[in-house]
C-alpha cells in the first residue's frame, strides 16, 4: 500500500511490493506541474526537467540500502554512456517519497551515495514541496511503498523510470542488471517516445531489495526480512512448478 511513517499501520512483510505493472503504467503522462525543492530551497517544476529525456528515480533519504546503491548504480553507469550526455541530452531527477524528508536529510542522502559535492549539472536531488503530492504522482505511475515498523524502513521498488521529452513513461530499468548499453538504447528510444518493456526478473528486484547498507562496516548485508519473506515466495513457486511437472507426468505415464 501507499503512505508514511505516519500513516502506516503495523504490516508484514509484503513482497509484491517490488512489483511493479509496467504494461498498466507504460505511456503514462504524469502531471507537469509538480513543484520541488532542491537542497538550496529554490522551487523547480516537473515542466522545467522535460524537453529532453528524464530519468526519475524516487527514494527516502534516510535510506540506509537500495536507495544510496540504485543511486550509486546510476552514476556508475552513466559514466560508461557514451552516446549522450547528462544535462546535455537528458537529465535526472531523485525525489524523496518520504514526507518526514527534509533539506538536512537531502544533503545527508547525497554524502551516502558519494556525491562529492553537488549532484552534476542536469541532476537533481529534491523534495516535494507540497506532501500531498507524494501520494499523486508515485500513484500515478504504480509505485508502492510502506512503511515496515520492526527494521524502521520503508519497503519500495527500486527502479528507474524513464520519460520522453514529452514526458511519457518510455521504460523501466532496474539497479540489478542495468548496463550503459541498455541506458543508451532507453534514452534513444525515449527521443523516438518508444515504449518498450523492460527484461526485468526476480533476481534483479531481489539485489534492489534484500540488502541493507551498514555504514559502520562500510558494506551491504541481508535484510532479513524481505530475505525471508522473497525465500518463502520463491520456494512456493519452486514447488508449484515442480508439483506441475510430477502431474503432467503422471498423466504421460
Amino acid at each position: 500500500g501507499y503512505g508514511t511513517q505516519s500513516t502506516h499501520k503495523p504490516s508484514d512483510v509484503d513482497p509484491s511490493v517490488v512489483n511493479i505493472s509496467e504494461e498498466i503504467y507504460l505511456g503514462t503522462m504524469p502531471d507537469k506541474h509538480y513543484v520541488f525543492l532542491d537542497a538550496t530551497g529554490r522551487e523547480f517544476s516537473l515542466n522545467e526537467m522535460l524537453g529532453k529525456p528524464l530519468l526519475l528515480m524516487f527514494s527516502y533519504y534516510a535510506c540506509d540500502g537500495a536507495c544510496p546503491m540504485a543511486t550509486k548504480v546510476l552514476r556508475s553507469t552513466l559514466d560508461k554512456v557514451d552516446d549522450w550526455k547528462l544535462g546535455k541530452d537528458f537529465r535526472v531527477l531523485t525525489l524523496s517519497f518520504d514526507r518526514h524528508d527534509n533539506v538536512e536529510k537531502l544533503r545527508m542522502f547525497e554524502k551516502h551515495a558519494q556525491f562529492t559535492e553537488e549532484p552534476p549539472t542536469g541532476w537533481k536531488i529534491a523534495l516535494f514541496k507540497n506532501p500531498e503530492d507524494i501520494e499523486r504522482l508515485t500513484r500515478s505511475l504504480g509505485f508502492k511503498f510502506f512503511w515496515e515498523p520492526r527494521d524502521r524502513v520503508f519497503l519500495h521498488p527500486s527502479v528507474y523510470y524513464i520519460l520522453s521529452p514529452e514526458g511519457r513513461v518510455t521504460r523501466f530499468l532496474y539497479p540489478g542488471s542495468i548496463q550503459a548499453d541498455d541506458m543508451e538504447v532507453a534514452i534513444t528510444k525515449a527521443y523516438g517516445d518508444e515504449i518498450a518493456l523492460s527484461a526485468k526478473n526476480i533476481v534483479n528486484l531481489l539485489v534492489s531489495t534484500c540488502f541493507s547498507y551498514n555504514y559502520k562496516d562500510g558494506k551491504y548485508s541481508i535484510n532479513y526480512p524481505v530475505f525471508i519473506a522473497w525465500t518463502a515466495l520463491l520456494i512456493g513457486i519452486t514447488s508449484l512448478i515442480g508439483g506441475s511437472v510430477i502431474i503432467r507426468r503422471r498423466v504421460k505415464v
